[in-house]
């Protein structure tokens, strides 16, 4: 059957709302997720860096949120892992782990990172996840484009008539689960008809003062998939996507399905079914690919094929 999208991506945690831990730290003490600054012309090509600091023991492997800017000045063009967000670097065996999907719109950026791999692929320490790249527009006027870290915007679930209102930062690795507060620091580009351009990455240390910050703290909602009744694919009784075979379509199935594409994990008969996103009959990273596009309502409906 095809699955219509029945949850988005703020499930990507989903098993926390009932059973995990959610550390309450300050402010001060929060994961940071910060935004880099640069300097560009009109019509000048920028690049901006979303950078991690304050990352706990228990390690990050799930990133979700957006990315306010103006559009009417800015024209953002692409979405990269960074250093750190790259932790399966080198790793023959980590096929399409882990996996980043984004979403450009007007005025915001859509990001979801996951990994099914091992805590020693998992996010352990500050630096670069993700690279942002763009160009000035042509008649932007000169100032400051401030780029801003928001929950991405969408329902709790589609129909719940409950906006999202969380930026999703923590883990996810069998019943083990936490999310973490967040302190949002805030970038911007400089749009200036003067002098050299330059691009400036900035990273918080320790020792510099905080600027102004926004705290949140995460939760997430799931809801049961259900089948559909569409009989011309190859099996009308399976639900896409739901991988660990709980009735639910969420980044938790993203996650397993990234572990058993790694081989960490072994499917069984039902679990591959449902993995099967492109209903090509093998179980891949495109697999991995397509629900992560899927929970971050890139594409609206599994399975999935071109």
């Amino acid at each position: 059957m095809k699955a219509k999208r029945t949850i988005a991506c703020v499930a990507a945690l989903a098993m926390l709302a009932s059973s995990a831990v959610s550390f309450s730290a300050s402010a001060a003490n929060a994961v940071t997720l910060k935004v880099g600054e640069a300097t560009a012309q009109a019509s000048e090509s920028f690049t901006v860096d979303v950078s991690v600091k304050d990352v706990p023991a228990t390690k990050i492997n799930v990133l979700d949120f957006a990315l306010s800017y103006d559009s009417s000045a800015l024209t953002i063009e692409s979405v990269k892992l960074g250093p750190a967000g790259d932790t399966a670097s080198g790793d023959s065996t980590a096929s399409e782990a882990p996996i980043l999907s984004s979403k450009i719109t007007t005025n915001a950026v859509n990001i979801s990172w996951s990994t099914g791999l091992d805590s020693a692929s998992w996010i352990a320490e500050e630096g670069v996840v993700f690279t942002i790249t763009g160009t000035v527009n042509a008649d932007a006027a000169d100032g400051k484009y401030p780029i801003q870290i928001q929950p991405i915007d969408r329902e709790t679930y589609p129909g719940s008539g409950e906006k999202n209102s969380k930026v999703l930062v923590g883990y996810v690795y069998g019943t083990d689960s936490a999310t973490y507060e967040v302190n949002a620091e805030d970038g911007f580009v400089e749009v200036t008809s003067k002098g050299e351009t330059t691009t400036t990455t900035t990273v918080t240390t320790d020792s510099e003062q905080p600027g102004t910050s926004t705290t949140t703290t995460t939760s997430t909602t799931s809801t049961t998939a259900k089948p559909g009744s569409d009989t011309n694919l190859p099996n009308p009784d399976v639900l896409y996507g739901d991988v660990n075979v709980d009735g639910k379509v969420s980044l938790v199935d993203a996650v397993m399905l990234n572990k058993a594409v790694a081989d960490v994990v072994t499917l069984g008969d039902a679990a591959r079914a449902n993995a099967d996103c492109n209903v090509d009959k093998e179980i891949n990273g495109t697999d991995a690919i397509i629900l992560l596009q899927f929970l971050s309502h890139i594409i609206d409906e599994l399975p999935y094929s071109e």
